[in-house]
Order: structure tokens, then sequence, then C-alpha cells
């Protein structure tokens, strides 16, 4: 298992070879727990991004896989319907997402279909958030403090290609904890097929700011 660290400027993310392949279909997987009797959630989300060497970007709220964009989130302003199952996916069908898993000690999952992502998705970026914990530290209301990783022991991802082979594992190191969302890394789509970069960069804001950053 890997550790991602936090991102140094001038330092490149280092990236895993995944597949030559550029319909290749992968698994990505977050998985999570906490021991410190907090209710906590977390929710993953991935874009279908373009970047052209000034950063990964996204231009419609089609190409955003987030369950804040779904109509059952956001009945409002999603553009994401959900299946009855509760998963949902973007209209190219190149991610889908598992759907959102309210609990602690549990995993969410994106599949991503390379062959099936817009024309020019060459970056998904993956990002995690921290859902309105609820902890249960002793003390007072005025002791509550904000959810952010620190509330969280373990959080991995896992990427996996469709035939169920792992081809790596990451897990958030500790120079995370005062942020509430983070971007675990992005699959991208070079000239020589798929590849991983473990990112690891930090936010604190809700997932608009993030999307302000992406956009």
């Amino acid at each position: 298992m890997l550790t991602l660290k936090l991102e140094k400027p001038g330092v490149a993310a280092p990236k895993l070879r995944l597949s030559l392949n550029k319909g290749a279909r992968f698994k990505v997987t977050v998985e999570w727990h906490c021991d410190a009797g907090h209710i906590d959630d977390i929710d993953v989300h991935a874009l279908e991004a373009r970047n052209s060497g000034a950063g990964a970007k996204v231009a419609e709220l089609d190409n955003v896989l987030s369950t804040y964009n779904t109509t059952r989130m956001n009945p409002g302003g999603g553009a994401l319907a959900t299946n009855p199952d509760g998963s949902f996916q973007t209209p190219s069908g190149g991610l889908t997402h598992s759907g959102d898993k309210r609990v602690e000690n549990n995993s969410e999952t994106v599949l991503i279909d390379g062959a099936r992502l817009p024309h020019g998705v060459n970056e998904v970026p993956i990002l995690v958030t921290v859902h309105e914990t609820d902890h249960g530290h002793d003390g007072g209301a005025g002791d509550e403090e904000e959810a952010a990783f620190g509330d969280i022991e373990v959080c991995t991802i896992t990427l996996t290609d469709e035939n169920g082979r792992e081809l790596g594992a990451y897990s958030l190191s500790d120079e995370f904890k005062d942020f509430n969302v983070v971007q675990l890394g992005s699959v991208l789509l070079g000239p020589n097929g798929w590849e991983y970069a473990a990112v690891g960069r930090g936010f604190v804001g809700n997932f608009n700011d993030v999307l302000a950053y992406f956009s």
C-alpha cells in the first residue's frame, strides 16, 4: 500500500502505468473507516475533464459525477438521473457511480469506461469529501468541530482492471487531517495509454469551491 503525500510545488505527481488500451475499463474503489465514535460519511466524486496543459477543466454539469449533481440529491439543479438501485452515471456512460453510502466503514466505487468517455476527455480527477460528520466526542456543543479527514482513521483508494486485477492501492496520510476535500488523484489518458497520478491535493470548502478550481 502506497501513501499519498500532499502536492508540493514543482514536484510532478508519481504516475502508475495502467493500460495501453485507450478503451480500457477501470474500477476505482474508495474505502474508509473511523474508530473514534463518529458517524462519518465520505462521498466520492469524479470529473470528465479535459487537460490541454493548464490543468483539468470541466465546462458542463453533465461531466460532473457527484451525488450533489443528481436529481435525487438536488431536485432543483441536478443534471444526472439516479437509478432505482441508487447508482448514477454521466450521459456518456464513461463514468458510473455505485451510489451514496451514508454509513461509516464503507466504500463507494466509480467505474471508468475509456471507450465511452466523451471525445477530448483525457483526465478523470477522483475526489472525496467528508459530509457533515456527527462527532462522538465528549463535551458540549461548543466543542463541536467541522468535519475533516482528521476524523477518518483510514481512507484508501484501489484501482482494478475489468478482470478484477489490482493495479494499485494508496492510503491517505495524516497530512490531510485539516482538509474536508481531497483529490486522491487522476486517471490520465496520454499518448502511451492510461496512467494514474497520485496527486494528493487538499481543499477546505464545499464541493462548489472545488468545482470552481476545475472550471
